[in-house]
């Protein structure tokens, strides 16, 4: 089975080359690693030079969804995982992931455990959902970055592009319907880091959930229409929803409870 390695990137001199030695450094081998830069202006473009072995591309594109796509579709490989350029893999994570799919042949997607590197702090991230209930009403915690997961090739083939006008919440929306239309497994190996600075845009969110929500609804709208009443009740009351109406609501239950 082969990997093919999917990195986006744009201006990533900082941390790039730690990325692509992660994958050098793979003790399963049968691998590809496809790059696609978005124009970069620093020295990214020289440091890619450098790796002869690299597909890669570099051109002006429209966000990180957009070099996704394009990086999937120059694809060779059974298995698809997605490494951002600020990200790197441990050296047995491949070989972890192809075991579980030789010994589970039903199974789609794997899904590991991940450290989170918050600018030299670094804390393990192990209670990862693979449960699309769960994601469907925001319920513990979707898989926080595509260093933890691996799925076949025919899973992103199904559900399609990531949206374009997408840039925050992508994983979160690829994730709901890829647990929803597939088989997958969670695994307690630790496949990769995370790397947090505070710079990256998973960092710079103020308000996830109100950025997932609206995924969430149209999601339970397409796929399971006879949830979505059970999903915005949820979804309105759930804890981190901050709007007027969610807190008049909960403040009207704590009466009712007394």
């Amino acid at each position: 089975m082969k990997i093919s390695v999917l990195t986006p990137s744009f201006n990533s001199e900082k941390y790039i080359k730690k990325s692509i030695d992660s994958v050098l450094a793979q003790t399963y081998t049968n691998w590809e690693h496809i790059i696609v830069d978005g124009g970069s202006t620093d020295d990214t473009l020289a440091i890619l030079k450098n790796y002869s072995h690299l597909n890669w591309i570099s051109e002006p594109d429209k966000g990180q969804s957009d070099a996704m796509n394009k990086a999937f579709k120059m694809s060779a490989g059974n298995l698809i995982v997605y490494l951002n350029a600020d990200d790197y893999f441990y050296p047995n994570a491949f070989q972890d992931i192809i075991n579980v799919f030789k010994n589970n042949i039903g199974v789609d997607i794997v899904v590991g455990n991940l450290h989170i590197d918050r600018n030299g702090d670094i804390t393990p991230n192990t209670n990862a959902t693979v449960s699309w209930k769960d994601l469907s009403i925001i319920k513990g915690r979707f898989p926080l970055n595509p260093v933890s997961y691996c799925y076949k090739k025919c899973v992103q083939e199904k559900i399609g592009n990531f949206p374009l006008n997408e840039h925050y919440t992508m994983d979160y929306w690829f994730l709901l319907r890829a647990f929803y239309l597939f088989k997958p497994v969670k695994i307690e190996n630790f496949l990769g880091c995370f790397v947090f600075d505070g710079n990256n845009k998973t960092s710079v969110i103020v308000d996830g959930f109100s950025i997932q929500m609206p995924h969430a609804l149209k999601f339970a709208i397409r796929y399971t229409p006879q949830r979505f009443f059970y999903v915005y009740k949820k979804l309105l009351l759930h804890k981190r929803n901050k709007s007027h109406v969610s807190l008049l609501l909960k403040k009207l239950r704590k009466k009712i409870r007394k």
